[in-house]
């Protein structure tokens, strides 16, 4: 499960490194969530980007979810 985790978040920052510097892939910067986390934005602005906020929220629950649904059949010692 670590080693997935891993591998998410390795592909999703190569998916938006790749969009950032290649203008044929630049839709493809949408996927991943390195282009949703952008704190600076918010110390500029003064206001949160609640779009990009919902979006990890969202991704942030879907994987607690998946988590729970997956590991839910395992034996796990309390």
């Amino acid at each position: 499960m670590v080693g997935a985790t891993i591998a998410v978040g390795s592909v999703g920052f190569a998916v938006n490194f790749v969009a950032l510097a290649w203008s044929r892939a630049a839709p493809l910067r949408f996927v991943s969530p390195f282009h949703y986390y952008t704190p600076g934005d918010a110390l500029a602005d003064g206001t949160v980007p609640w779009v990009a906020f919902g979006v990890l929220a969202g991704a942030g629950l879907a994987g607690l979810a998946a988590a729970f649904v997956l590991l839910a059949r395992r034996d796990l010692a309390p």
